[in-house]
């Protein structure tokens, strides 16, 4: 990345966010180097994720979701959603958190679509760590980064649905709840605007999700025996609009859930939704 590139995606920042800084990092002049060494996110863009990102349990350690906080966010580096690489550093337009987290305006002039909400979740966009985060996407030097390389594999190993032999689970809430902790886990703080006003206790959602109303609609969360009359599901699977939902499909940063996830809860609210 020249450093003419970086100071463009700079201005533009700036005057998108009205914040600044960027004009107090180094541009580096070559793609993939991180920083002037060490290993992983640096110090400073590691405590801007923890602040704008890892707070109320979003990006916690040990979700499906991408980890923005504690030691699983060097993960980043590497990870991808949908073939997209997290993080490709001097690569904006290659890096998926750069793509939730940039102005709309400053993301149509870049040729670049999101189908998810712009993030963070709780729309503190001003917030000056979200800078320090894009500005070391776009290619700022920070001390201590990490390696020499990013992009790759996704080294997730969540076996999404299925169980260590392939084979479906067994549609049972322990399942259900296991898929619950491993993906839901902005749900898991008390009810708010950035989590749509639910909330599903980890370890122990049942009672705040069967036989209980949705707030966007008239359908419950789950209908036991009917999973298009349970809101829930509709919001995984597809179909919420039409109910009279807003909104997106759940979880907001993947944009869909895997299909046999998504196929156990079907089973199991078809089932009868027992807390079994």
């Amino acid at each position: 990345m020249s450093r003419k590139t970086f100071k463009s995606v700079c201005l533009a920042l700036a005057s998108t966010t009205m914040l600044a800084g960027c004009n107090q990092l180094e541009a580096i002049e070559t793609e993939g180097s991180g920083g002037s060494g060490g290993g992983g996110v640096p110090p400073a863009v590691r405590e801007a994720f923890e602040a704008s990102c890892g707070k109320a349990g979003c990006h916690s350690p040990g979700a499906t979701l991408p980890a923005l906080a504690g030691d699983e966010i060097d993960g980043i580096l590497t990870g991808e959603v949908n073939g997209v690489p997290l993080v490709t550093l001097g690569d904006t337009t290659n890096s998926y958190l750069a793509i939730v987290m940039l102005p709309d305006a400053l993301l149509a002039s870049l040729g670049l679509t999101r189908t998810v909400p712009r993030m963070p979740a709780d729309n503190d966009f001003l917030n000056p760590n979200n800078q320090v985060i894009l500005s070391w996407i776009a290619g700022a030097e920070f001390e201590g980064g990490g390696p020499a390389t990013t992009g790759g594999p996704d080294t997730d190993t969540d076996t999404g649905g299925t169980d260590t032999t392939g084979a479906p689970a067994e549609p049972t809430f322990a399942n259900v709840q296991a898929i619950i902790d491993a993906s839901c886990s902005c749900h898991f703080t008390a009810p708010s605007a950035a989590n749509g006003m639910l909330e599903m206790p980890m370890g122990d959602s049942y009672g705040a999700i069967v036989d209980v109303k949705s707030v966007s609609t008239d359908l419950d969360l789950v209908e036991p025996g009917d999973p298009s009359a349970s809101y829930l599901y509709l919001k995984l699977a597809g179909g919420f609009e039409e109910a009279g939902g807003a909104g997106t499909l759940m979880p907001p940063v993947m944009g869909l859930m895997d299909a046999d996830k998504v196929a156990l809860i079907e089973a199991w609210i078809a089932a009868g939704a027992m807390n079994d």
